[in-house]
């Protein structure tokens, strides 16, 4: 590429593209789109025009129609390998099937790639799309979703998803959910949107996005989205390495972080609050008047909209998350070694960030606040109204939990100032009560 313009050839390269195309329906499973479908297709610009192997055999020819179009890899403010922009343009053409995938699975691929580079988007983000859409749908512009199959949304309502992304029928008509343009666009927005989408793991980042059940869901989708990106963008292994390397975990995305986001403050010693709202229903002896609530409360609630977030009170290693059957609903536990642990309940079903096994730090996000029976019974449990209920246990014991975060300076339902971390340790699994929480 020496001695050569690469931003005029993109230009001269798109342009041609463009001319080629005229104004030929697109493809991609949409029925009845018509000119939007050509359209967007057009806009897209960016498909395959041989197999990869073709591609070696005529290198003359392609080099001429390729691009890095800012760059294989940009710098953030830290300085460190956190973005990936490479991309191709050849010119013109049907997508064609290569490395497993199938023509329409690498032209949407390239329509979600397009749209991210035309609107800035960080390489990170292009790649948890197209790894959110294998997800979703298998990259696949489906005229349905899991209504099919009688999923409901926790309104009792059938999911009326449809599209690469199965958006829902309040994100927008047939026509612009079925469009891979406004489809990516919208995922994109929902992604940035997310406050310190950066720093998380991909599946969890495109969960928020999604809203859907299992946080890990698209885990499984990452290597074949790397992949994915290296046929159609043209990246090369070192791109593609540096890019995972840089997103897969907190230790790996530290370079990238631009600052402590999702997390709450940790007081000087080593806790922080659960949660910020109104302290409700106390420790002790009680009545609700909830049927099937305990009369004697085990924990401290917090009550505060549901959709609040939740964090890790210290640090330590998860041994319960997600349903339980309890009064508490969906429920988080950690245990944080000495026979100390921490127990989370009413938490919005969806929203569990962490799993069985996983070691977390304090203060940092693990869910979001439930409570509701009405929106989600499930993770609501016996509960009524939004809120926590914070519950610690020492040796089994559950002992109140307003005293004692007091004695390690933190007043529950307000914010620590300091930040500051400590060691997870190890403890036994106890046995649970079943305990319900009111208003």
């Amino acid at each position: 590429m020496s001695g050569r313009d690469p931003v005029g050839l993109a230009t001269r390269a798109v342009s041609q593209a463009v001319r080629s195309r005229g104004s030929r329906p697109g493809t991609g499973g949409r029925p009845g789109t018509g000119r939007r479908k050509d359209d967007a297709t057009r806009r897209a610009v960016l498909v395959l025009a041989v197999l990869a192997a073709a591609v070696l055999a005529v290198p003359a020819a392609v080099i001429a129609m390729v691009v890095l179009v800012g760059g294989a890899v940009s710098e953030n403010q830290s300085g460190g390998d956190c973005s990936m922009s490479a991309s191709v343009v050849p010119a013109g053409g049907q997508a064609k099937s290569a490395g497993g995938f199938t023509g329409e699975q690498l032209q949407n691929a390239s329509v979600i790639l397009q749209v991210g580079q035309e609107r800035g988007v960080p390489g990170r983000a292009q790649a948890i799309a197209v790894m959110t859409a294998l997800g979703e749908s298998g990259m696949r512009n489906l005229s349905y979703g899991d209504d099919r199959f009688g999923v409901r949304n926790p309104d009792g309502t059938l999911t009326s998803s449809i599209g690469m992304f199965q958006e829902q029928k309040w994100y927008g008509t047939v026509e612009e959910r079925l469009d891979p343009v406004q489809s990516s666009g919208r995922f994109y927005d929902r992604l940035l949107a997310i406050t310190g989408w950066e720093t998380l793991e991909p599946t969890i980042a495109a969960h928020k996005a999604q809203r859907n059940a299992d946080p890990y869901h698209y885990e499984q989708y990452w290597d074949q989205a790397l992949q994915v990106i290296q046929l159609v963008s043209g990246a090369d292994e070192e791109d593609l390495a540096a890019l995972s390397q840089s997103i897969q975990g907190a230790a790996a995305a530290a370079p990238c972080m631009t600052g402590s986001i999702g997390h709450s403050a940790v007081g000087a010693g080593g806790w922080a609050n659960p949660a910020v709202g109104s302290k409700a229903s106390g420790f002790g002896p009680r009545n609700t008047g909830i049927a099937g609530a305990s009369t004697y409360h085990l924990g401290q609630d917090i009550a505060a909209a549901c959709g609040t977030q939740v964090f890790a009170a210290a640090a330590g290693r998860v041994v319960i998350s997600g349903a339980t059957g309890w009064g508490t609903g969906n429920t988080i536990r950690i245990e944080h070694g000495m026979g100390l642990d921490s127990t989370y309940g009413h938490l919005l079903t969806g929203t569990n960030l962490v799993r069985v096994g996983q070691t977390v730090q304090a203060g940092q996000q693990i869910a979001s606040m439930g409570g509701d029976s009405r929106i989600d019974p499930a993770g609501a449990g016996t509960s009524s109204g939004c809120h926590l209920h914070y519950e610690v246990r020492m040796n089994g014991q559950a002992v109140d939990p307003e005293p004692f975060m007091a004695q390690q300076g933190v007043t529950l339902g307000v914010a620590a100032p300091v930040m500051e971390s400590v060691s997870p340790g190890d403890a036994p699994d106890g046995a649970e009560p079943a305990d319900a929480t009111g208003n």
